[in-house]
């Protein structure tokens, strides 16, 4: 069947070239090594508090969006987010090399401060912006998006990594801040709703049963669903950072090359795509179900190639538990709006996104402690087996609001 409209696939390339620069901002694992070279009076813990921070003021940043979405349309804000991150790059760009003191305050209130709070906005404005053109398809399209983010991860720290080598450190972040500033600014124009003159096509067939009625973000925060698929969220979100986190690692302690752990960036990105399908033809309780036993399977492959000494179940494993990862964020972008309605989609959003935050502390925090107690990683995929088991039961009590 023909779209009852075309003026919508443009405003989906919009929206996946968006991602693909939002991604520049988790290219921080690229620059670290190089900065730490350039600086090398800073230590770890200075260095790792740039993420932690960034995170902070990603979901800062997803909130403002959120709120301001009721006075300020989505294309102002992609614009604004788009001056953030790219005078973030330029800014730490110009970092002094002679006064390293000064160069790290600096790191964090242009790569963790503007960057962050940039990328926040622009997430949240392109998610709430592009989803109402493809009502039909929501589950798709979110996974579409939120693929594209993955791989522009991918290639954009690929292309940095390359362009240190050959220009150096601050002309690459110089670059990397320019193109944000040009690519943004230009498909900014094409990143709204739709009016009430675009014709769009009506909801799929399990969206219309989900759709209740358009709650506000007060009203959604004091239904107890929702703080049930919260905590889901973060169990699936922190298994996964417990293995994702060092994937290279695990990759090397098994005996395979650390660019196996590459390839679970790849399935974290095909996971999304594939739960976005899959909520278009099943519903979300089947498929948070779905995500739920593969976790578990998961963990439990690799227990068990960590056990038998054959190690390629660790590695398929990983694989899965990529696809996982991948899927919560997938979801939690669709069931908001399937749930709690399309009007305060972008606030409500927002709210859902601050999962982030608690699953970005409690799964690198567990990881960190697991192995300080023990020499492999046995505990670790033990772990990730319980807390699948912890997100199921909470599963069984998520219902509609």
């Amino acid at each position: 069947m023909k779209d009852k409209t075309a003026a919508r696939w443009p405003r989906a390339a919009a929206g996946i070239v968006m991602m693909i620069f939002i991604g520049s901002m988790y290219t921080w694992s690229y620059f670290k090594v190089a900065l730490g070279e350039v600086f090398p009076t800073w230590t770890e813990k200075e260095i790792t508090l740039n993420f932690t921070l960034m995170m902070c003021l990603f979901c800062i940043g997803g909130v403002a969006a959120g709120r301001l979405s009721s006075h300020v349309s989505q294309t102002i804000q992609i614009r604004l987010a788009g001056i953030l991150m790219g005078v973030g790059f330029l800014g730490v760009s110009f970092l002094p090399r002679n006064s390293p003191g000064a160069a790290l305050i600096l790191l964090y209130v242009f790569y963790a401060g503007l960057n962050g709070l940039g990328t926040g906005i622009a997430f949240n404005a392109t998610m709430a912006a592009v989803q109402p053109w493809f009502l039909d398809r929501t589950g798709l399209v979110s996974g579409a998006l939120l693929m594209s983010l993955c791989f522009g991860t991918l290639l954009l720290g690929n292309g940095a990594a390359a362009l240190i080598n050959a220009i150096g450190l601050f002309p690459t972040f110089r670059l990397l801040g320019i193109a944000d500033l040009v690519v943004i600014l230009a498909v900014s124009p094409l990143i709204r709703q739709p009016g009430p003159q675009d014709r769009v096509p009506a909801p799929a067939q399990a969206e219309a049963a989900s759709a209740v009625r358009d709650y506000t973000t007060p009203e959604m925060l004091r239904r107890p669903t929702f703080w049930l698929y919260f905590c889901w969220n973060v169990c699936i979100s922190a298994g996964g950072m417990l293995v994702i986190n060092s994937a290279s690692s695990i990759s090397v302690y098994y005996g395979a090359a650390a660019t196996i752990g590459l390839l679970v960036s790849v399935f974290n990105g095909g996971g999304r795509l594939l739960s976005g399908w899959l909520m278009d033809r099943l519903g979300w309780k089947p498929v948070l179900y779905l995500v739920n036993g593969v976790m578990l399977v998961a963990g439990m492959m690799m227990v068990a190639g960590d056990r038998s000494g054959f190690h390629f179940p660790v590695f398929c494993g990983m694989m899965l538990l990529g696809c996982c990862y991948g899927s919560g964020i997938s979801i939690a972008s669709s069931l908001i709006r399937r749930l709690y309605g399309n009007r305060h989609y972008a606030s409500n959003f927002s709210m859902c996104n601050l999962c982030t935050f608690p699953a970005a502390v409690i799964g690198p925090l567990i990881s960190a402690a697991l192995q300080d107690a023990s020499a492999g990683y046995t505990s670790t995929f033990l772990m990730v087996a319980v807390i699948s088991c912890v997100a199921l039961v909470i599963n069984l009590f998520i219902r509609k609001p």
